[in-house]
């Protein structure tokens, strides 16, 4: 009896609709996806010491203080300030910089903030230090 019922043939299963619906979402995730732009700043670090930083006209000094104030050309500054301080510093001139000195024990997130500010500014180039002790 088992002989007289016909066997059926197992199909092939056809892997085109997965490989369509894999280059597809592929497609999806590729137009969907957004990649986030950054900024990019050239920060030159001279030698350690602020005696060895020559003066120049044509620099604009920050001074990061080891008990978190800051200083524009030895002036003190507020925090929120300071982008306006070196713009007026700069005062327009195309061919300044901005030389960031850091003392010992200053907040990262000033420093951060200074390189913003000088960005801001409109500063020609950024350099950075770090010294023992800013003599004011």
């Amino acid at each position: 009896m088992l002989d007289d019922v016909p066997k059926r043939k197992r199909g092939m299963v056809s892997l085109t609709p997965l490989i369509d619906v894999v280059f597809l979402l592929l497609i999806f995730f590729m137009l969907t996806t957004s990649f986030m732009t950054t900024q990019s700043l050239s920060v030159v670090t001279p030698a350690p010491s602020a005696d060895e930083l020559p003066q120049d006209a044509r620099v604009v000094e920050i001074w990061l203080m080891g008990d978190g104030t800051l200083r524009v050309n030895g002036e003190p500054v507020e925090a929120d300030a300071l982008a306006e301080a070196v713009k007026t510093e700069i005062g327009g001139r195309g061919d300044m910089a901005v030389t960031i000195l850091a003392e010992q024990g200053s907040k990262t997130q000033a420093l951060v903030a200074a390189v913003e500010a000088a960005r801001i500014s409109g500063a020609n180039g950024v350099g950075t230090a770090r010294v023992e002790k800013i003599k004011p």
